[in-house]
């Protein structure tokens, strides 16, 4: 038993130094390859900024307007860009604005710096780096412009955003720049399916004043980062995308965002009022035409229509094309709306026609149809055939069928402009 006891003790002390010279080698390819402050002491940290400084204000001469190339005939520098969303601010159809805010990550190769000072500066030991900020205007970096800006078209960032080269022997100065940026760009609104719309929004970035063949933008993935982003209350984001064009011998980088509105608010304070407003209006052939409140129903319903669809054109640009479906159907039941009340002004007349003034016959015969009269004549035991028709009886019959006609002719427009807006949500 005592045996056993020691053999475990000793595959324990093993394991144990097995694990502490694994700790080890890891600790020492750390400090070799590691981080900057593993590698880099104060004095080269300062002779890097220093060397920087001196190579981009030469004798007094700033050069932080020359692309660091080495040979611009050997190809252009290429601009990694990627956008990350931080926040969707808001979206004005009616100005045709949106409002985002988050930063944007550029990062290029300074050739010049890479040639001249990186072995220079670094220890000649492979795999050295070094990391140091670098004051925004005391270096190269892109004029990075949003061209379909609203309010004022000027560079992203600022001297707050600094430049971080990462050095690394034996010739590699790698730069980022990432600025936090807070846009207001121009973005057309398509309301044909309000309120359940979707908006297709673009940011678009050039390099102000450089040509391709100078410098070329990239994107590092097709899509934004939005795994930060906050949640809107009236907007949620669809899908984004980043993609490259060049136009007049200059590149671009088109950054998309596609959002859909929340439909409820919207729908509870528009879209259902109009859809019970439409349905009541059709009611008004149900009220008795002796009680005279019928031409004053109309007018009510009619002018609710009117407030209604200044409402909603409140929340709309006003563009020709495209209109909104919402808009055409407001207007088409303020057509129904005057139909039924000139049909109502007709009802009326006749219904105090005279009874002096006989009915056609023609007349008789569609209203004593309509009614079964003739049904209830052959029925035994027989009654009296035929009863008279008078005008009353005329309008009600009319009331009936207009009840009907206008009922079933609001629900297919209903049907036909409103089912494909709920089915684009």
């Amino acid at each position: 038993m005592t045996e056993k006891s020691d053999t475990r003790g000793i595959m324990m002390l093993l394991k144990l130094e097995h694990l502490l010279i694994l700790f080890l080698r890891f600790l020492l390819i750390h400090g070799q390859y590691g981080d900057t402050a593993a590698t880099v002491d104060w004095a080269t940290q300062r002779s890097i900024y220093k060397g920087i400084y001196s190579h981009y204000y030469n004798n007094g001469t700033p050069l932080a307007d020359i692309v660091p190339v080495s040979d611009l005939a050997n190809g252009a520098l290429q601009v990694n860009m990627s956008m990350t969303l931080a926040s969707l601010n808001g979206f004005d159809a009616v100005s045709g604005q949106i409002d985002i805010s988050g930063s944007m990550l550029l990062e290029w190769e300074d050739e010049v710096v890479a040639s001249t000072l990186v072995g220079s500066l670094l220890n000649t030991t492979p795999g050295v780096s070094a990391d140091v900020l670098v004051d925004y205007d005391k270096a190269w970096a892109p004029n990075i412009v949003l061209v379909n800006a609203v309010d004022t078209v000027k560079d992203i960032g600022d001297t707050s955003y600094k430049l971080r080269y990462s050095l690394a022997y034996p010739n590699t100065a790698t730069v980022n720049w990432e600025p936090r940026i807070l846009l207001r760009a121009s973005c057309t609104p398509d309301v044909t399916f309000y309120p359940f719309d979707r908006q297709v929004c673009d940011f678009t970035y050039t390099a102000w004043g450089y040509l391709s063949g100078e410098i070329t933008l990239s994107v590092t993935s097709s899509e934004w980062d939005t795994t930060a982003a906050e949640a809107n209350g009236v907007w949620k984001i669809i899908s984004t995308e980043s993609q490259t064009f060049t136009t007049d011998g200059s590149d671009y980088v088109r950054f998309r965002l596609t959002i859909q509105r929340e439909p409820l608010y919207f729908t509870f304070n528009i879209a259902l009022p109009i859809l019970l407003l439409g349905l009541l209006n059709g009611f008004v052939f149900l009220l008795p035409a002796e009680s005279g409140e019928r031409i004053g129903f109309c007018i009510t319903c009619f002018l609710s229509f009117v407030v209604l669809m200044q409402t909603t054109m409140g929340f709309l640009p006003e563009i020709a094309s495209p209109m909104s479906l919402l808009c055409i159907y407001v207007f088409l039941m303020m057509c129904f709306s005057v139909f039924i009340n000139i049909t109502c002004i007709l009802m009326s007349r006749i219904y105090q026609k005279p009874a002096k003034e006989k009915v056609p016959n023609w007349m008789k015969t569609v209203v004593r149809v309509v009614g079964c009269q003739v049904c209830r004549c052959l029925q035994k035991p027989p009654r009296d055939p035929y009863p008279e028709v008078e005008w009353p009886d005329v309008a009600r019959m009319l009331d009936f069928f207009f009840f009907l006609s206008f009922l079933g002719s609001q629900a297919s427009l209903t049907f036909f402009f409103l089912l494909p807006l709920a089915t684009r949500y």
